[in-house]
């Protein structure tokens, strides 16, 4: 089963976390015929982390997990 762990910063600003939750949503909708599972990790500040997307992923029963990187702006990572 294919899925989709969308992964974002993370931000202290919880509104800005729901930005990324809600496109996973969106995700989840649009993109449902090629990923059966759509999740979110954050690399910090929020939560769930990115192994904790992954573990979510795997307990719906992802058999194959594609990243989709969403950095919007430069870091320091």
């Amino acid at each position: 089963m294919n899925s989709l762990l969308l992964v974002a910063h993370g931000s202290r600003r919880q509104q800005s976390n729901d930005e990324v939750i809600y496109l996973a949503e969106k995700l989840r909708q649009s993109c449902r015929d090629r990923y059966s599972i759509v999740h979110t990790g954050f690399l910090e500040l929020a939560s769930p982390s990115i192994p904790e997307g992954i573990d979510n992923c795997i307990k719906e029963g992802a058999t194959r997990i594609t990243v989709l990187p969403y950095f919007l702006n430069s870091g320091r990572h």
